[in-house]
């Protein structure tokens, strides 16, 4: 018992020092610096495909049409809007998106229809 209060005293001690804790908050920003790049890469990469996926749920609801979550063209995921059959519009962009070969014989037991708007409630 009389060791754990002694290292917690050492504790306290480092802790109330200007210098350990100027040393502490430099490695800090130094850890940061170095894992910033890699947490905006990963952000970046979450926004897109939120936004992806929002744009093609808007577009298939503006023209009564469906969409698919995931669909991989090219060896990446993409969010798909579709009409009759007929594939219109990806998110992210894909030129020729009719002439593709990945969605020439697409199940469509894999079209979803949009969810109804959501109502936002106004505070008060």
């Amino acid at each position: 018992m009389r060791a754990t209060k002694s290292a917690a005293a050492a504790a306290r001690a480092l802790a109330s020092n200007r210098a350990v804790r100027a040393a502490a908050a430099a490695a800090a920003a130094k850890l940061a610096t170095n894992a910033e790049p890699a947490l905006r890469e990963r952000y970046d990469r979450w926004s897109g495909s939120r936004s992806g996926r929002l744009l093609a749920i808007r577009l298939a609801r503006q023209i009564q049409g469906r969409y698919s979550e995931g669909t991989i063209i090219a060896g990446k995921p993409h969010h798909v809007v579709w009409k009759d059959g007929v594939p219109l519009e990806a998110f992210p962009p894909v030129e020729d998106l009719e002439l593709r070969p990945e969605l020439r014989d697409f199940d469509q037991r894999l079209l979803k229809v949009p969810p109804p708007e959501r109502r936002r409630l106004i505070k008060r």
